[in-house]
Formats: C-alpha cells, sequence, structure tokens
C-alpha cells in the first residue's frame, strides 16, 4: 500500500474505534516519515484510545519537546498530555509539563492558570496562591483571574481574602455577580464553611432572585446548619419560580434531607415529589426507602409497589 492508502486506512480504524489496528498503521507511517509530528500525534490518540496510555505518553513528550523548542507555542501535545494526566491523577508530571511551558512562556496566563490548578490538584496549594495571585496582577481587569485566585484562598483556609477575590471579581464584571456569588457559595459549602456559604448563596439571589438553582443551593446549606424550616421555604420558591420542575427540586431536597438523617421529614418531601410526577418511579422509590427507616413498613411496601410497574415501563421503552 502507499502512504496515502495506509493513511485512509488508519484514520478508517480510527473512526470505527479499531485503534490498536489503527495503531499499528499509524507506527508504519512513522518509520516511513520520520519527524512529522501530524503523524506521531495520530499515533498517541490511537494509544490513548487502545488503553496504551503510557506509549500515548511517550509520543507526546517528545512533541511537547519540540513545541516547547519553537518561538510559537502550539500546545497541542501539551494539552493532551494535560487532559491524560488530570484523568491518571499523574499530578506530579502534570506539574513538572506545565512548570516547563510556563518557563518557556512566562507570559501566557491562560499556561500559569493551568499550572495554578496543578499545584491545587496536587495539594500544593500556597504554590497555586502565588500563581493565582501573579495572574490578578498580570491581568488586573479580568474577573474570573479574580475568582480563581478566590478559589485558591479557599483552599488555603483565608476565607477573608477569598471574600475579597471574588468582591473585585464582582466590580470588574457586576452582569456575573450572582454567578461569581453562587460559585463562592459552592466553594464554602464544599469547604464545610456553611455559614459563609449561606451567606454568598443569599447574595447571589440578591442579584438574581428569579434563578430556582439558586435557591436550592441555599436550600442545601440551610439544611446542613439544620434550618430545615428555611430550607423548606428556599426549596418552595424554586417551586414558585418553575413548577414545571417541581418534581425534580423535591426529590433534590428529599435527598438532601436523608443524606443528613432527617428521613422523616424526607418522607413528607418525598411525597410532594411524587404527586408532581406520579409516573416516575424513583420518586416512589425514595419514598419507599425513607419510610423503611422510620419503620412505616405498609406505607413504604404501597410506594413499592407503585414504583416496580413504572420502572418496567421504563425499561420497556
Amino acid at each position: 500500500m502507499t502512504r496515502d492508502q495506509i493513511y485512509d486506512l488508519a484514520d478508517k480504524h480510527m473512526k470505527e474505534k479499531r485503534y490498536g489496528e489503527a495503531a499499528v498503521l499509524y507506527e508504519r507511517l512513522v518509520e516511513m516519515n520520520p519527524g512529522e509530528d501530524s503523524i506521531v500525534m495520530s499515533l498517541a490518540w490511537a494509544y490513548r484510545e487502545s488503553g496504551r496510555i503510557d506509549d500515548a505518553i511517550d509520543c507526546l513528550e517528545g512533541l511537547l519537546k519540540k513545541e516547547l523548542e519553537r518561538k510559537v507555542f502550539t500546545g497541542f501535545a501539551f494539552d493532551e498530555l494535560v487532559k491524560i494526566f488530570k484523568n491518571e491523577g499523574k499530578h506530579d508530571r502534570l506539574i513538572d509539563i506545565c512548570e516547563r511551558a510556563t518557563a518557556a512562556q512566562p507570559e501566557d496566563v491562560g499556561l500559569l492558570g493551568i499550572l495554578g490548578d496543578a499545584y491545587l490538584r496536587a495539594g500544593r496549594i500556597d504554590m497555586a496562591v502565588e500563581v493565582f495571585e501573579k495572574i490578578t496582577k498580570m491581568e488586573p481587569d479580568s474577573s474570573m483571574f479574580f475568582v480563581n485566585f478566590g478559589d485558591a484562598l479557599i483552599a488555603a483556609g483565608d476565607f477573608d481574602g477569598a471574600e475579597k477575590a471574588y468582591d473585585t471579581a464582582v466590580t470588574i464584571d457586576l452582569s456575573e455577580a450572582s454567578v461569581f456569588y453562587n460559585r463562592l457559595g459552592g466553594a464554602y459549602f464544599r469547604a464545610g464553611q456553611y455559614e459563609r456559604s449561606e451567606k454568598a448563596y443569599g447574595k447571589s439571589l440578591k442579584h438574581s432572585p428569579d434563578n430556582p438553582l439558586y435557591y436550592c443551593n441555599l436550600g442545601n446549606v440551610l439544611v446542613k446548619q439544620g434550618k430545615l424550616e428555611e430550607a423548606d421555604g428556599a426549596y418552595e420558591n424554586a417551586v414558585r419560580i418553575d413548577p414545571d420542575s417541581a418534581g425534580t427540586f423535591y426529590n433534590r431536597l428529599g435527598n438532601t434531607l436523608v443524606a443528613e438523617g432527617h428521613h422523616f421529614r424526607a418522607i413528607d418531601i418525598f411525597r410532594k415529589a411524587v404527586s408532581a410526577d406520579p409516573q416516575n418511579p424513583f420518586y416512589y422509590l425514595r419514598l419507599a426507602e425513607s419510610c423503611a427507616a422510620e419503620g412505616l413498613i405498609e406505607e413504604a411496601e404501597e410506594a413499592l409497589g407503585k414504583c416496580l410497574p413504572l420502572r418496567s415501563l421504563r425499561t420497556q421503552r
């Protein structure tokens, strides 16, 4: 076969997900055309998709070395290596390629951002904070860089500093205030800072009072704090704004209550979910589980009896 015929067949194998066979052909093409980066990249993809991750990395590392030597950094191999190292949890190797890339392109804030994220993933929080702070000084008019800086500060336990970073982001881009404060609420929630999370979600709702998901997020953090009546109110606001999603919202609240051990209260919420969407088998299942947890065996059996036929119908469709 000619070079073009081999290439076409290899591409055909890739489209058909016959990655191992494609890799064999790309290997032949690399031998026939040493130094042709596009073929090496195709071989790396074939290796990756066929599960030969180490071989894919070897190909991409060779390409990255060339990329770093060029004046114009294309970053194709770099991007693929970042994906692989993130997916594989290879944080040290991720940091290594990011440090090499930023050394070659020190003014590229995008690369610095990836480096900062790599430090966070590896638990090197102080280094992440340093990188994200540097980026905000390089790009003082970029709201997202202050958001990223704020997230790093939360990871470092500097909650007041994080608040200032997010407030700066809002000052730069007021139109995104609700999005930013909602993100801040989520970051605080994951950090176990529930009072701060509640406050941030409240700010997001001041800027976007008709967003039902923000009310759900607020409701979740209220449940975490044991403020169950207030949590109900937050979710009822979500239902009021988007009544067509009532079943989804009630189910979400019920699951949140269950996660905190409030099965008895969850029973009433799951009943509301069933009432809002009586054809959804999963709502009956959740109701049955909470009833069983509270010793309400007859109601649990009744709910389960309604669940099973509905699940069968869904399976048949």
